[in-house]
């Protein structure tokens, strides 16, 4: 054990060489003052152990100590520490941080710093100047030592459109009740030989590599490409990454480029104009008049009145007004005439109101205002009104859809009977009953090919010149048919019910006279109900 006296021999410092423990020592002398906390650490700061760890709860007991002190006092008061260091690595080894904390009268760290680094494998990215910087001060915490090199991820390849954002659906109206049909009449079209689509391949990512000189590698993003038939569009002959028009039309964005439907616009569909069969798009900027049959492949986009007209449309019908037929019934029924406006399309159906209309939907069915004596079908939903409206009462009539009927009101004071249908697809038997249909034609067909087949084994002659092949080839056609087609009308059949989602919503009143199903299940309303989300609990129809 070394031992150290200060100026005066009262006070003295001692180590014990096994443990490195500092302890200090008082001999108390008559007519001398025992030391205060500046005077000791005066004298520890004077002595050899002025580097050592000091407990700074221990030197103030002895100070204590001493005060009243008739014998030597002695007490452990510090400690020889030696430097001391972490190395923490991040989880994905891109990172290594390293906390030093400085020797107290011990030995530095020396080089196992450097040791503990290539035990942890760590060899690429070091930054030896902020390490030889820390380890020259001797202290540091939370230090970045090391840095991996990080996978530079790649830009996604992606079909850039040239001609502006397509809008598909009508915008609502305002407060003022004013409808907003920028996107009907500035109707977006395009020539040949315009650009549609530019095709911008990406880039593919840098590998990257952590602290252990592990490579990463980058995510590899798929290339994309143009679909190879896209109707009135076309990769340019002298850049394959730029898309053209090839016909006149209206664009339209698909996954894999952009289509063009040819666009017809028409002031009127009236007898000038005649009836219109039409394989694209038509615009009509005033009415559909009474009486007119218009069959197109895509959308119509009426700007005024559709009246007692019919209209077939492979995508949406938007109507700026409204859809008025005549109010005559077939006789001895509640259904409407033949003769009334009928309307059916593949998409969805967008009116201000409709009156006295058979109106079909592949999709939905919405309108701004009322439905007043209609037959509405749709595959998914019908809503009549807006949240907020006062107007937008479904009364009479009869109206179906799948998923949901929303309304501000069904029916009226006067009882009228108004009935509501929700919960079943409407159009599924109808695909069932076709699919049977040409599952059987294409099976009889299928027969004859096969007594054909039977017939050319006893007379090969009548199978030569490739007309035995054809045969077969044909069968094996029909097969491959039917099996799509069994398929599909498996699909069809195993379809589970829709009543599990299927719901009415009202926002005011329900009148009495009005009649909801929700698929099975029927509710013949006797007097007036309030508003909710109608659906089935517990085998009957309540508010969810």
């Amino acid at each position: 054990m070394g031992e150290s006296l200060s100026n005066s021999a009262i006070l003295s410092f001692s180590v014990d060489d096994s443990t490195g423990i500092l302890c200090a020592h008082y001999v108390p002398q008559e007519g001398i003052r025992s030391p205060d906390l500046a005077a000791l650490e005066e004298a520890l700061n004077a002595s050899e152990y002025a580097s050592f760890y000091r407990d700074t709860t221990a030197l103030p007991a002895f100070i204590t100590l001493c005060r009243d002190a008739t014998e030597v006092v002695r007490l452990d008061v510090g400690a020889r520490k030696d430097a001391e260091f972490s190395l923490v690595l991040s989880d994905d080894l891109l990172s290594a941080w390293l906390t030093l904390i400085p020797a107290m009268g011990g030995k530095s760290v020396g080089n196992e710093v450097s040791d503990a680094l290539r035990e942890q494998g760590i060899i690429h990215g070091i930054l030896h100047k902020e390490l030889d910087a820390a380890l020259a001060a001797g202290r540091c915490e939370n230090l970045l030592i090391a840095q991996g090199d990080a996978p530079r991820q790649g830009v996604a390849g992606r079909l850039e459109p040239l001609f502006g954002a397509h809008k598909s659906e009508v915008t609502q109206r305002d407060e003022l009740a004013v409808i907003k049909f920028r996107e009907l009449s500035h109707l977006l079209l395009v020539h040949v030989g315009d650009e549609l689509m530019r095709r911008i391949p990406p880039v593919q990512g840098k590998f990257g590599m952590n602290i252990r000189g592990q490579v990463i590698l980058a995510k590899p993003l798929l290339d994309m490409a143009f679909g190879a038939n896209l109707q009135g569009a076309a990769p340019s002959a002298t850049n394959p990454d730029l898309l053209m028009a090839t016909n006149a039309g209206q664009p339209v964005v698909v996954d894999d480029g952009v289509i063009v439907n040819p666009v017809l616009q028409v002031p009127d569909v009236d007898l000038s104009t005649g009836n219109i069969s039409f394989e694209g798009t038509i615009h009509v900027e005033g009415d559909i008049k009474a009486g007119m049959i218009l069959n197109v492949t895509g959308d119509v986009i009426v700007n005024g009145l559709v009246e007692a007209a019919d209209i077939i449309a492979g995508g949406n019908v938007a109507v700026k007004g409204g859809i008025i037929g005549l109010a005559e019934r077939k006789p001895g029924t509640q259904s409407l005439s033949g003769t009334t406006s009928r309307i059916k399309c593949g998409g969805s159906v967008q009116a201000l109101f409709a009156e006295n209309a058979h109106i079909e939907a592949g999709d939905s069915i919405r309108l701004e205002q009322n439905a007043r004596q209609c037959e509405l079908i749709a595959r998914k939903e019908i809503t009549v009104g807006k949240p907020g409206s006062s107007v937008g009462n479904i009364l009479g009539g009869k109206t179906q859809a799948a998923l949901m009927i929303s309304a501000v009101s069904l029916g009226s004071a006067a009882g009228t009977r108004t009935q509501i249908q929700v919960g079943f697809d409407p159009y599924r038997d109808a695909q069932i009953h076709d699919n049977q249909y040409q599952i059987g034609r294409k099976a009889a067909e299928l027969d004859q090919l096969i007594k054909l087949q039977a017939f050319f084994m006893t007379h090969p002659e009548k199978a030569a010149g490739g007309i035995g092949e054809k045969v077969e080839a044909k069968r094996l056609h029909l097969l491959e048919e039917l099996d799509a087609l069994e398929k599909e009308l498996d699909e069809l059949e195993a379809e589970q019910e829709l009543i599990d989602k299927a719901s009415v919503k009202i926002i005011k009143k329900i009148h009495e006279g009005t009649e909801i199903q929700i698929g099975r299940h029927k509710w013949q309303v006797k007097e007036d109900s309030g508003p909710g989300n109608y659906q089935i609990h517990d085998g009957h129809i309540a508010i969810i």
